[in-house]
C-alpha cells in the first residue's frame, strides 16, 4: 500500500499543469549578489563574551 506522500508525488509528477511550468536552473543562488551574513554567529559570540564576563565577576565577588 502506497503512503499518503508517494500518492502525491507520483501525482505531482504526472501533473501535465505543473510539467509545463518553466523551471530555472539557478542551483543554490536564492539572493543573487548577496553576501554571506555574519551577524549571527558574532551575536553568538557576544552572548558567549557577557555570560564569560558576568561569571568573572561573580567569582570575583565571591572571593
Amino acid at each position: 500500500m502506497e503512503s499518503t506522500m508517494d500518492q502525491l508525488v507520483a501525482r505531482l509528477n504526472t501533473s501535465p499543469d505543473l510539467a509545463s511550468v518553466e523551471v530555472s536552473s539557478t542551483e543554490g543562488a536564492v539572493f543573487p549578489g548577496a553576501s554571506p551574513v555574519l551577524g549571527t554567529p558574532g551575536a553568538f559570540l557576544g552572548g558567549v563574551a557577557i555570560a564569560s564576563a558576568t561569571v568573572a565577576a561573580f567569582e570575583a565577588g565571591r572571593g
